[in-house]
């Protein structure tokens, strides 16, 4: 995973080991962290053979007993631990809302969540706790008190930011893998997507209490996206973005995209009203594509395509981006390696305002270009066409079974 966003002033890019704070318009890196070989050497403690890692209740919820096949989970992130401590990799990064902490996951041998104290201090470690399963988003509450983190399995984890060795609380879990989550404001709604075309609404803390649904997605939901208290947008693999008023559950435009939309992100351009979001198509020969969204009523909203953007496309294997003012900076391999490309986004070309030599200090930083005995951090991202359904038509088998029984019946009176 090559994980890349825009916290102004810093570009952040994650790779490998190693997560570079970057400025975009000059040769200056703000920071860096590199992950040890193993984390048990930056405190992470990996639960004993047929234990399981403590859990603590949800908020307003009593101590559960372990679901079934809770067990195989924490087999399963026991045996996270062993192997090659070598394979530890950056998975997602993500900055709290107030700028002071930054949280790391990461996956291969030991899956954990790393807290940062990110600011003033250069990136100073404050806790490392394992994570049950292979995390698949990340996002901070509003006042960044406490962090979420969704799993492969569809479970969803509060780790608390204060008491920053607390153990987790599962707060609410779904049937297949969560795509993207998001807090509200006012932090009485934790909405998420997932791989069966559905987004949930769940009340918090109550998360026992399901608010509502937001259901007409005839594919997996690969990203949300938060425009006002009551409205968000989201991305499919249906090839449609729709906004939605989640209090209500109600579908409120819908807005036909020409390719599958695997990646989504929304920058704010004036408040609670107009909104640029970029997705990233799947197999489509323009790679990104730019969308005015903008409010005009209380439930009227507007959605225009200002750009596409080809990145390329064709030529490499595209995996993610983030968007500036006036940029988009997507990630992708050539060749097992990491490639960096920047792009204007009002014309969608190779942005020429880049500084000489920016990309290949970046790449250095995140060893993803070859030393001088020719060794690097290989890059393979992952397989996108694993999110879409597999679909069997068990229909066409059985009529031609039956053309083929009745055949053989007409020939058996026959002779």
């Amino acid at each position: 995973m090559a994980t890349i966003f825009f916290a102004e002033p810093e570009l952040v890019v994650g790779h490998g080991r190693r997560v570079l704070f970057v400025n975009p318009d000059d040769l200056q890196i703000f920071k860096e962290i590199e992950l040890p070989p193993d984390l048990a050497t930056c405190g992470l403690k990996v639960p004993e053979p047929g234990s399981c890692p403590a859990t603590g209740p949800g908020p307003g919820q009593e101590q559960q007993p372990a679901a079934a096949g809770g067990a195989a989970k924490q087999r399963e992130a026991t045996a996270s631990g062993s192997g090659s401590a070598a394979e530890v990799a950056v998975q997602n990064v993500s900055y709290s809302p107030d700028g002071q902490l930054l949280a790391v996951t990461t996956s291969g041998a030991q899956k954990a969540l790393l807290l940062y104290r990110a600011r003033p201090e250069h990136a100073r470690l404050l806790s490392a706790r394992p994570l049950a399963r292979a995390a698949s988003a990340l996002r901070f509450c509003s006042d960044s008190s406490s962090v979420l983190v969704t799993d492969k399995t569809g479970d969803c984890y509060q780790y608390d930011c204060v008491e920053v060795e607390a153990a987790p609380r599962l707060l609410l879990g779904h049937l297949s893998v969560v795509y993207d989550i998001l807090w509200s404001e006012d932090q009485q709604h934790i909405i998420t997507c997932d791989r069966d075309d559905k987004i949930r609404v769940t009340n918090y803390p109550a998360t026992f209490d399901i608010h509502s649904y937001c259901l007409g997605h005839r594919e997996f939901v690969s990203g949300l996206a938060l425009l006002t208290d009551r409205h968000i947008a989201s991305a499919s693999g249906d090839k449609t973005l729709r906004i939605w008023n989640f209090i209500e559950g109600k579908e409120l435009l819908v807005h036909e995209l020409p390719a599958p939309a695997m990646r989504m992100q929304v920058r704010e351009l004036e408040t609670d009203k107009v909104f640029q979001a970029a997705m990233l198509l799947y197999d489509y020969e323009d790679a990104l594509a730019l969308f005015h969204l903008e409010r005009s009523g209380r439930e009227s909203w507007a959605i225009n395509l200002t750009q596409l953007v080809r990145a390329d496309a064709g030529a490499w294997n595209i995996c993610n981006f983030t968007l500036t003012a006036n940029r988009i900076y997507v990630t992708g391999a050539v060749n097992e390696r990491l490639e960096l490309r920047v792009y204007d986004s009002a014309t969608g070309i190779p942005s020429k305002g880049v500084p000489e030599g920016w990309l290949k200090m970046v790449l250095e930083g995140l060893h993803a270009l070859p030393d001088a005995d020719g060794n690097c951090v290989n890059f393979q991202p992952e397989d996108l066409s694993v999110w879409f359904k597999k679909r069997f038509d068990n229909v066409s088998d059985y009529l031609e079974r039956k053309k083929r029984r009745i055949e053989e019946q007409q020939q058996q009176k026959s002779n």
